[in-house]
């Protein structure tokens, strides 16, 4: 029994430990770029872009997990030479 709690809590430390694609964008910004940014009015602002049309939902959620994937394992240098074209026009 104490093997599945154990198990169980490692499972859920790293469910927790994992951000979605707005909050590592919004991280790197601010770990980057600005470090005085609001991360929760970043994330809203991103959310909101991505809703804001319905025809083209789709295509920005695409958009926002490309930045977040380019942006997730690279130095802050590394970003700015190499994330441009993913992340250009996102919030």
């Amino acid at each position: 029994m104490s093997r599945l709690i154990a198990l169980t809590s490692c499972l859920a430390v790293l469910l927790v430990g994992c951000s979605n694609d707005i909050d590592t964008i919004c991280d790197r910004r601010k770990e980057c770029f600005d470090s005085d940014l609001d991360t929760s009015k970043c994330a809203d602002k991103v959310s909101a872009w991505e809703e804001e049309r319905e025809s083209e939902k789709e295509n920005r959620q695409a958009r926002t997990t490309e930045c977040a994937q380019c942006v997730v394992d690279r130095t802050c240098a590394e970003v700015l030479s190499n994330c441009v074209d993913d992340c250009f026009g996102i919030p």
